[in-house]
């Protein structure tokens, strides 16, 4: 038996309730499965089963073999996908993740052309405020995200175009806390970060050759609930400027210290990285963001 096919049986032992399953699965003896599992542990010199209690748990080194194991199944199934399709035929489960904004305002208006175009393509919309483990979640594409990937050396970013922050708070706001006139003057105000946002203290956007870092007075998960919570007057917040332009326009939010706001900020689009882009991949790449 071959490594590769090792490698197989362990991963059906992993993802099974028990050894028994497993073998059943396979069509092998239990004796059989764990006598190939041994040889595998012993090549890699390492332990992929805990077998306390009678029971089949994965040690450390395993969980990381698995995700790896796991990877490459993904990839071998998608590579015989695209080989049944001659890479021309878009087809089959599309799990997109989008920011909230981007579902509403890019992929909402125009889904039912691209349904009516691709009838073959099972779609799944997801709308989150993060970037997703692709892997894990077994997304195929994510969009309008300005924050790097977890597993970036496994990803491809594309940019969706650049846009640019607005610092602001309410007239409210600024009567009861003063306006600011400096970047330093910011750190006696009251800021609103989101909590994708990690650290104590969170930096602000802005142009090269400045910086400035706050602790936030609020943390919130969602942007419309953190742009709710200024217009309530509870702080300042520093979000893209498509997401605030309505209540600029109406005076509801003022914008401060335009002066150092960031302008050269990218909006992303998010795929796992293949030799070539799946079909279905491609066709709502060419459809919704080109």
């Amino acid at each position: 038996m071959s490594d590769l096919d090792r490698f197989e049986l362990f991963t059906h032992l992993a993802q099974s309730p028990s050894l028994t399953a497993a073998a059943q699965h396979l069509n092998l003896s239990k004796a059989a499965l764990s006598k190939q599992i041994k040889r595998l542990e012993s090549d890699l010199g390492m332990s992929l089963f805990s077998r306390a209690q009678y029971r089949l748990a994965l040690t450390p080194q395993g969980e990381m073999l698995l995700a790896q194991t796991q990877r490459l199944q993904r990839e071998l199934e998608d590579t015989r996908t695209l080989c049944q399709q001659f890479l021309d035929t878009p087809q089959g489960p599309l799990n997109v993740h989008a920011f909230d904004y981007f579902a509403k305002q890019w992929i909402l208006p125009k889904l039912d052309g691209f349904m009516r175009r691709h009838p073959d393509i099972s779609l799944t919309l997801s709308t989150h405020e993060r970037i997703p483990d692709f892997h894990k979640e077994q997304v195929d594409l994510a969009l309008g995200y300005s924050l790097p990937t977890p597993d970036s050396e496994d990803i491809v970013r594309r940019s969706m175009g650049t846009t640019y922050y607005v610092l602001c708070g309410t007239p409210q706001y600024f009567d009861k806390y003063g306006m600011p006139a400096t970047l330093e003057a910011l750190k006696t105000h009251r800021y609103i970060s989101h909590t994708s946002r990690v650290g104590i203290e969170h930096a602000l956007k802005l142009k090269k050759g400045h910086q400035l870092a706050l602790t936030p007075h609020l943390s919130i998960n969602r942007v419309t609930t953190m742009i709710d919570a200024a217009l309530a007057n509870v702080g300042l917040i520093q979000l893209p400027i498509y997401m605030l332009h309505e209540h600029l326009k109406a005076g509801a939010l003022i914008s401060i210290l335009p002066e150092y706001q960031r302008h050269d900020e990218h909006v992303y689009f998010y795929y796992p990285k293949y030799r070539f882009i799946q079909p279905k991949v491609r066709a709502f790449i060419d459809f919704f963001l080109l």
